[in-house]
């Protein structure tokens, strides 16, 4: 195989599912499958939702469209009859869909493993052709950890969900970017998978702070970004505030601008670069942004999202010293967030290079590349 110094190691066919909300279970798998594809593996995505299929097609792999159905949590559990009445006019076309991504993947050729990152296509594909399941995300800590509530938030619904989609794996790779420890031999902790144009970019410190908040289902960005750009505007007079959104949101939130505060639509090669030259940024608790911002070396300061998965991001941040957490954008939090900046860098500095530092995709690679062979028929050409 070309340039990977993996010469006799067997091209393997691996079908790779990937949750299509938000963007960084779509990031975190697309460093995975180009790391792969570089090493001479075939590699084809089931993702849902158009726009993540084209975001994969334009990198250049086959990808299908399936269906997600939709387990939202209500006290902290996925409950029966939320499920079917969410559900029970989806699921006939679902169903549908389903089968034909089977069809799909047997003319293409049935590959030899299945990868999932929370979402429940591959995991059922993976049973019906007897081939390996390997889960490689973040979530699946819910899922085997004993993890403590974080003040009303539990991880009841996401083990739900995670035992819905994914019964069983045969491996479960979890990142991680704080020291995990698990006795089922059947776990692997993993730093986590960034982009390479992450590891690379070039990190210095300016007198500038970086914001990025998103939206899940009714919580938008706009408190979040007024009270910021407030606070800025009449605390915080040495320093410029970068606010990042998405299209969809700017025409709400552009009103909150001024000479030092900017408010500019996401593009992920400029938010890299502001994050890597800012003294510190502001955020949900989305996994995906903490883990850039961390091997970046930069401290967070973190408003969670109303999921246990975002509150306990930001309760690891702020216990571990590496950032700080907030339930809302406050005065008096941001300014003690921006006073603690030089310890708080030197710890998230300290931080990164003893648990961070290892690649990962190595050591995903080696394992898929040492699972039996399997025998395969020659594939068809892909079906969109």
């Amino acid at each position: 195989m070309p340039g990977n110094g993996t010469s006799n190691v067997r091209p393997l066919d691996v079908v790779i599912g990937v949750n299509g909300i938000g963007m960084g279970h779509t990031v975190r798998q697309s460093v995975v499958a180009q790391y792969l594809h570089d090493r001479g593996h075939r590699v084809r995505i089931v993702t849902n939702g158009q726009g993540r299929v084209e975001y994969f097609r334009d990198l250049g792999f086959p990808a299908w469209d399936a269906w997600m159905p939709t387990l939202l949590a209500r006290d902290d559990r996925i409950h029966a009859r939320d499920a079917v009445r969410a559900n029970i006019r989806q699921a006939p076309g679902g169903l549908l869909r389903h089968l034909r991504l089977r069809r799909a993947v047997r003319n293409s050729g049935v590959p030899d493993l299945f990868v999932t990152d929370y979402e429940p296509n591959t995991p059922r594909l993976a049973y019906h052709f007897g081939r390996p399941l390997v889960s490689i995300d973040q979530q699946s800590k819910y899922r085997h950890l004993d993890l403590p509530t974080v003040g009303r938030y539990a991880r009841t619904a996401d083990e739900q969900r995670l035992r819905y989609f994914a019964p069983r794996v045969d491996r479960s790779f979890i990142c991680s970017y704080v020291p995990l420890e698990a006795e089922d031999r059947g776990l692997e902790f993993i730093a986590p998978v960034v982009p390479d144009l992450v590891r690379s970019a070039l990190v210095t410190t300016e007198p500038l702070a970086t914001a990025y908040f998103s939206r899940y289902f009714d919580h938008g960005p706009e408190e979040s970004v007024r009270e910021l750009a407030s606070v800025f505007r009449q605390s915080v007079p040495d320093r410029t505030l970068r606010i990042y959104a998405q299209p969809t949101e700017l025409r709400s939130l552009r009103g909150y601008a001024d000479t030092r505060i900017e408010i500019r639509a996401f593009d992920r090669e400029a938010f890299i670069a502001d994050m890597a030259r800012s003294e510190a940024v502001f955020s949900n608790a989305g996994f995906n942004l903490i883990s850039e911002a961390l091997v970046l070396g930069k401290p967070v300061h973190l408003i969670p999202l109303p999921t246990y998965d975002q509150h306990w991001c930001a309760k690891v941040i702020d216990e571990a010293g590496l950032g700080t957490a907030a339930p809302r954008v406050e005065r008096r939090a941001v300014l003690d967030f921006l006073a603690r900046g030089p310890v708080l860098r030197d710890n998230v500095v300290r931080h990164r290079d003893l648990y961070l530092a290892a690649d990962p995709r190595e050591r995903i690679a080696s394992y898929l590349e040492s699972l039996p062979a399997v025998d395969r028929p020659m594939p068809a050409p892909i079906a969109g």
